[in-house]
């Protein structure tokens, strides 16, 4: 059963992934829509889910503990994955802006595209979907900080002109959106409807790009990548059981008791393919945008087989 719903999953974006590649094989598109596109997303579509998501936060004194234990080792996974990812780069001794999107990319998951639905399908009743929100904080909290630094310093960008881009459209939708929870804001219906559907647009905007930008390499030359099947096995497998090894451990040591979904969702969140995001971020910031795309397709295909294989780690350790 659970096979299936990720098998699911996947599915659907690989179908809006093929809608996006088919329509620019035929040149549907002129060559300046993607850049358009990016744009819509970047500043527009995402901003809004990132808004609308944080800011309908609905936390419950029973779960608070699991949500701390969730933020807690979410940071962890993610802090292991940038290690790995930047050992792993210097070890193949990739071209600078290639180095910096397989370090990003081993790093930030598809969490929301492919984790809200699966996670939402596995813990029915709203825990799996509370408990991959809390993990998408930390994700955020990171991807817009540390995950822009790395991409300006690749541009060799200075550290304080770095902090200057981390204002922009998603890091103060990240902070209002924060605040708006905080304060219990409620929007009027019309507003929030309208920026709640302009928002999760951005899925179906995402993957469309990815296929666009897929149309533009060598699918064949995509399974030749020698780095895409480390960074995948690294992403989607080793980590993933190293965390699940520090969680037990950390259990047993301690003696704490966490909602089994809650641990779940963190293993889970973790071994997510390589985040759709990140094509339109190297995009914009001039880095590898071809090989993030590559990460994107390879990546998803092969979790078919290793989102399966990680949940059965989870339920004999």
């Amino acid at each position: 059963m659970q096979n299936q719903i990720i098998l699911q999953q996947i599915s659907i974006l690989g179908i809006l992934t093929l809608i996006g590649y088919f329509s620019a094989k035929r040149n549907l598109f002129a060559d300046s829509f993607s850049i358009g596109l990016n744009k819509l997303i970047m500043k527009i579509t995402l901003p809004l889910m990132i808004f609308t998501s944080l800011s309908k936060f609905d936390f419950s004194i029973e779960v608070i503990k699991s949500s701390v234990f969730v933020l807690i080792f979410a940071f962890l996974s993610m802090f292991i994955l940038l290690l790995i990812g930047t050992i792993t780069g210097k070890i193949l001794k990739l071209p600078v802006h290639s180095y910096t999107v397989h370090r990003i990319h081993t790093t930030f998951g598809n969490i929301a595209f492919l984790g809200y639905p699966l996670l939402d399908s596995l813990f029915p009743g709203g825990s799996g979907l509370l408990y991959a929100v809390i993990y998408h904080i930390a994700v955020e909290a990171l991807l817009w900080t540390i995950g822009v630094i790395i991409f300006n310093r690749s541009n060799k960008i200075g550290f304080w002109d770095s902090l200057k881009h981390l204002l922009n459209p998603n890091t103060i939708a990240f902070v209002l959106g924060i605040i708006a929870f905080l304060i219990n804001l409620e929007l009027p219906y019309v507003i929030d409807k309208a920026m709640t559907g302009l928002g999760g647009t951005t899925i179906y905007l995402s993957m469309i790009y990815i296929g666009i930008m897929l149309s533009r390499i060598s699918i064949k030359g995509t399974f030749r990548e020698k780095q895409i099947y480390i960074l995948s096995f690294n992403k989607m497998i080793l980590v993933p059981f190293i965390l699940l090894m520090i969680i037990n451990l950390s259990q047993y040591l301690f003696g704490y008791n966490i909602d089994d979904a809650a641990k779940s969702v963190v293993i889970l969140q973790t071994a997510t393919p390589c985040m759709a995001t990140i094509v339109i971020m190297a995009a914009e910031f001039g880095s590898d945008s071809e090989l993030a795309a590559k990460n994107v397709f390879l990546t998803t295909l092969l979790s078919v087989f290793t989102l399966p294989l990680v949940y059965w780690f989870i339920t004999i350790f």
